[in-house]
């Protein structure tokens, strides 16, 4: 099993800020979050599936 990604450690990678983030997630634009004991993690294949909808939407404009 791959390594889980902290929500920090996720926005260092793609340079966001913590705000950036919840206004992401305000509008449900975040990769895929798993909640285990209120404390957030991602999967790096949501990491992966987010950047590249959000690449094709970037060259799609």
């Amino acid at each position: 099993m791959d390594a889980l990604i902290t929500v920090t450690d996720f926005c260092k990678a793609v340079g966001i800020s913590r705000s950036t983030w919840h206004k992401l997630k305000r509008k449900n634009a975040t990769p895929a979050i798993i909640t285990i004991g209120g404390i957030q993690r991602i999967r790096p294949e949501a990491v992966e599936k987010w950047l590249a909808e959000n690449e094709a939407q970037g060259s799609a404009a």
